[in-house]
């Protein structure tokens, strides 16, 4: 799932069981005797693609069991609440699922870690050189107390999407650096336009933009320090002005839509379709349905203005969705495979062009058949893989539940006006601490 998870909207929390049981090899009756000679493995995989993409995910995991005729799927797919609640009573059952595709992060794949309820993966990822293989930052993404621990299927890009055809037509400028865009803000606003869709209602969207402005003033190198090796800390003046910025500089100018604590994010989202927003600061995850709902202007994607005095303008990302071997399974060397078989260049191409994910490996992106935006994404993406560009973090995939909490609760705080950015910076700090204690 994409991590508009991020704490996206509940979705109903009903497991939806996929037909492929037993039969997704689609053996025929010569393979299926020649299979008997040899030991017949079954990998259950609860996954959480239960959307117009399942289909696609049934092509390739049925294609791996035609490639491996000894090994049958049992796919399970659930919707993201039903899996969160009920995961971690299934994994130490013992008798639940071998593999989980689940949400990377300390309160989500960490908590299930550190309750030995997964399996460490650094021996496979030796084996099949995921190390060579991955976005160095979508690998730091799955590891958990210095191991690896699972393997990523989906990285976000996130960023500010701008509506480049309103903004040639307007005569105005994208802008490049906070204070152009404070000044982009009041001159979009007299033009008859909201500058940018930027809502935060349940209130996770504002963990993107605090992401990117604090990213931009520290320096992916320090964030990382700070998100990985907890060298650092949060109630810092550089932290403090990344808060002061976006929500309460930001939207004194008019920046932003009113109401933004009630505003929810499809309805941000519809006002960027409709051409009534410029600007839409969110993640790689909604660029198939801009492609949907988009059809007369050309859209464009550009990492966040660079703050001055800070170290420049990142793109940041974060892993949303990975797979994970269950420390209870009797078949983690096949388990292994599959998942080695789903980064493969041969389902890559599936992943991108078919379910609309951003697989964090090498990918040769010409070959691909998507939208000029989508590729563009994929070109940034493929970058760092290259090392050609240096990446920032997405904090609250990185970050323990207190801290996302705190994140949650005074950024609404702030918009509403009830709260300053120095005090947030301090419940910052002492949030992670609970979060780290924990």
């Amino acid at each position: 799932m994409s991590r508009s998870t991020r704490w996206l909207a509940t979705a109903a929390a009903v497991a939806l069981l996929c037909s492929v049981g037993a039969t997704i090899g689609g053996q025929t009756a010569g393979a299926a005797v020649r299979a008997r000679t040899s030991q017949q493995v079954t990998l259950t995989v609860w996954d959480q693609f239960t959307g117009p993409e399942t289909t696609a995910v049934d092509k390739l995991y049925h294609n791996f069991t035609a490639a491996h005729p000894t090994i049958t799927i049992r796919r399970e797919a659930v919707q993201t609440d039903q899996m969160r609640q009920t995961v971690k009573t299934a994994l130490a059952s013992g008798t639940g699922p071998d593999i989980i595709f689940y949400d990377a992060g300390p309160g989500y794949a960490g908590v299930l870690a550190n309750a030995g309820l997964l399996r460490p993966l650094d021996a496979y990822a030796a084996t099949y050189n995921w190390n060579a293989r991955v976005i160095p930052s979508a690998r730091e993404g799955v590891m958990i107390n210095g191991k690896v621990y699972g393997l990523p299927l989906q990285v976000d890009l996130i960023g500010v999407y701008y509506n480049k055809t309103l903004i040639d037509k307007a005569k105005l400028t994208v802008p490049r650096t906070v204070d152009q865009l404070i000044s982009f803000c009041g001159q979009a606003k007299a033009k008859g336009y909201i500058p940018m869709a930027f809502s935060d209602k349940p209130g996770w969207q504002a963990f993107h933009e605090f992401s990117m402005l604090s990213n931009n003033i520290v320096g992916p190198e320090a964030m990382r320090q700070l998100l990985l090796h907890n060298k650092g800390n949060w109630n810092t003046p550089q932290m403090t002005k990344a808060i002061q910025l976006f929500f309460v500089d930001m939207q004194k100018a008019g920046c932003f839509p009113p109401h933004v604590n009630a505003l929810g994010y499809d309805d941000a989202n519809s006002l960027f379709y409709t051409g009534k927003a410029l600007l839409n600061p969110t993640g790689s995850w909604l660029s198939t349905n801009i492609d949907q709902n988009v059809k007369n202007y050309q859209i464009g994607m550009m990492p966040f203005p660079a703050v001055s005095g800070g170290k420049g303008s990142f793109w940041d990302t974060g892993v949303g969705s990975a797979y994970y071997i269950s420390s209870k399974s009797q078949h983690p060397k096949e388990a292994a495979q599959f998942l080695d078989y789903l980064i493969s260049q041969q389902a890559v191409k599936v992943w991108v062009e078919q379910t609309g994910s951003f697989p964090p490996v090498k990918f040769d992106t010409r070959a691909a058949h998507v939208s000029p935006l989508f590729r563009s994404i994929l070109n940034v993406l493929q970058s760092g893989i290259n090392g050609k560009t240096q990446f920032g973090y997405n904090i609250d995939v990185l970050a323990p539940a207190p801290f996302n909490t705190a994140m949650q609760n005074g950024f609404q705080a702030i918009l509403a006006g009830s709260e300053s950015a120095q005090q947030e910076t301090s419940q910052l700090q002492t949030a992670w601490q609970q979060g780290k204690k924990g």
